[in-house]
């Protein structure tokens, strides 16, 4: 990863984990689609704060809440 993603600058290391990726179709076109991965594992070998990412993404909401479980 290369660049400022979600707030912070990564290492620029090469990172290597599972990603699935949802697709919806319609008339044999791709309408939508998601992708699911592991943040805190894209965080590690990226050499960023998980929680820094968290905050960006989700504000201080979504990092007390996490906290609290």
């Amino acid at each position: 990863m290369t660049g400022d993603r979600f707030g912070v600058v990564p290492n620029g290391r090469r990172a290597d984990l599972p990603v699935f990726i949802q697709l919806s179709f319609k008339d044999d076109r791709i309408v939508h689609e998601r992708f699911f991965f592991d943040l805190a594992e894209l965080c590690a070998q990226s050499g960023v704060s998980t929680d820094a990412v968290r905050r960006r993404i989700f504000g201080d909401t979504g990092v007390r809440q996490l906290a609290a479980e």
